[in-house]
């Protein structure tokens, strides 16, 4: 995970992060973007009040920002090299680089003379 210096640079991360996992054009219609925006935005510090929990919510969200991704991209992977059945000899050889020799074939032999 890159390093992410303000909160809403990680509620930017999680909101691409949700984006891709619920495929909406609308994020405020996503349940789980308006409560981490609302819980974010509530622990705010401002002039009049003094968060003590601030860094507090910013680690939860960074947490959740890392799960996230390291769901994604463990799915991707899954994806990528999930199996796909039963393979042959042949193809299995071929996945980690190797040939099989060709095999002997008496119908492929040069037939003896005839006397």
């Amino acid at each position: 995970m890159a390093s992410l210096s303000t909160p809403s640079r990680v509620l930017r991360s999680l909101a691409r992060e949700l984006k891709a996992i619920y495929k909406q054009e609308k994020l405020s219609e996503v349940p789980a973007y308006a409560y981490l925006h609302d819980q974010l935005r509530s622990f705010q510090v401002t002039g009049e009040k003094i968060c003590r929990a601030q860094h507090e919510v910013e680690y939860v969200a960074r947490t959740y920002l890392c799960y996230l991704e390291s769901t994604r991209k463990q799915e991707e992977l899954s994806n990528l090299y999930r199996g796909r059945g039963e393979r042959s000899i042949e193809s299995s050889a071929e996945i980690v680089g190797l040939k099989l020799p060709k095999l002997y074939s008496e119908d492929l032999q040069p037939k003896p003379p005839q006397a």
